[in-house]
C-alpha cells in the first residue's frame, strides 16, 4: 500500500496562501476605499468653497445697483445722471469714453458737492468728453457697465 506523506504540509500551503491572497485582497479594497473617500471628501469642499464664493460675488453685484436717469452733453462735457438704489456705496474707479479713459468728477445732483463715493441717491458724473458710441463706467470692485450713446441730430 502506497501513503502520502506529503498530505499535511500541501494542506496547510494551500490553506495559508488562500487566507494570505484574502488578507491581500481585503488591504488593496480598504485602500482603495480610504483614498478614494479622502478624494470625494476633498473635491465635495471645495466645490461647496466655490459655490458660496460664487454666491458672495453675486450677492455684491446685487448690492452695487444705479440706473442712468439722464445723458445729456454740451461742447466739451457729458454729463451722467445717476441714481444709486443699491445696498453698497461704490467708488467710479474709471470711466472710458470712445475706448480711450476720460477724466471725470462725481457730484451730488441736488447740492453740487464734488465726492468720492457714491452712496444711495442722485448723482452727476461729470466727463470731460463727449461720446459717439459708448461709455463705460468701472467701479472700485471691479464691476463694468457699459451704456450706448445714439447721436440724434
Amino acid at each position: 500500500m502506497i501513503y502520502n506523506t506529503n498530505l499535511k504540509p500541501n494542506f496547510f500551503t494551500k490553506a495559508l496562501s488562500n487566507v494570505i491572497a484574502a488578507l491581500i485582497l481585503i488591504s488593496i479594497v480598504l485602500a482603495t476605499y480610504i483614498i478614494a473617500s479622502h478624494k470625494i471628501h476633498y473635491l465635495a469642499e471645495l466645490r461647496a468653497a466655490s459655490i458660496v464664493e460664487a454666491y458672495d460675488i453675486r450677492a455684491k453685484r446685487i448690492s452695487t445697483l444705479f440706473t442712468v436717469v439722464d445723458i445729456f452733453t454740451n461742447e466739451s462735457e457729458t454729463h451722467l445722471l445717476i441714481y444709486n438704489y443699491g445696498l453698497r456705496e461704490f467708488k467710479i474707479a474709471k470711466v472710458i469714453v470712445d475706448n480711450n479713459a476720460s477724466n471725470f468728477i462725481v457730484k451730488y445732483a441736488s447740492s453740487g458737492n464734488t465726492v468720492d463715493v457714491v452712496k444711495k441717491g442722485l448723482y452727476d458724473v461729470v466727463v470731460f468728453a463727449v461720446p459717439n458710441s459708448r461709455i463705460i463706467i468701472i467701479t472700485d470692485n471691479g464691476d463694468l457697465y457699459e451704456i450706448k450713446v445714439e447721436n440724434r441730430s
